[in-house]
């Protein structure tokens, strides 16, 4: 009688195959998701700089129109006004920022009242006097899950 080699992979070998599996996707895994925060905070930063962008190009259009104070805080979302939180009049903005354009933002006017000292964007949430500042990079990155709130330029 002729015996016949069965043909095949033994335990071992599957055990050995799993563990370097395993240990790629221990190394990988946590990169990933790094690049995936900075991913995010990278689309909060463009956004606010959208906004940035915008408000500059709307200030130097309504200048001779409208009343804009210097430090002035403008809060603003996606119907395109911003509405001013002290004395000045109301800004349109949405026609400088894209049809496209979504989320709630907000930003500062210089202390010479003809310029842009900093703008935040938000993805989730409304905001409010107290969420308009500069944000640092490390700042956005932490905080992208949670509010997705950054600003351009950051600190």
């Amino acid at each position: 009688m002729r015996s016949e080699k069965l043909k095949g992979f033994t335990l071992i070998e599957l055990i050995v195959v799993i563990a370097i599996v395993v240990a790629l996707a221990a190394i990988i895994v946590p990169s990933v998701i790094g690049y995936t925060y900075q991913a995010r905070a990278a689309v909060v930063m463009e956004n606010a700089r959208n906004v940035y962008n915008g408000a500059k190009l709307a200030v130097v259009d309504y200048m001779d129109e409208v009343t804009i104070l210097p430090g002035e805080i403008y809060i603003g979302d996606d119907s395109g006004t911003a509405y001013a939180v002290g004395g000045s009049d109301d800004l349109s903005v949405g026609k400088f920022m894209g049809d496209d354009f979504s989320g709630h933002y907000a930003f500062k006017i210089a202390d010479n009242g003809l310029d842009v000292e900093f703008a935040v964007w938000c993805k989730k949430y409304a905001v409010d006097q107290s969420d308009v500042k500069k944000y640092s990079v490390e700042e956005i990155e932490q905080d992208v899950y949670r509010m997705g709130i950054g600003s351009y330029p950051t600190k």
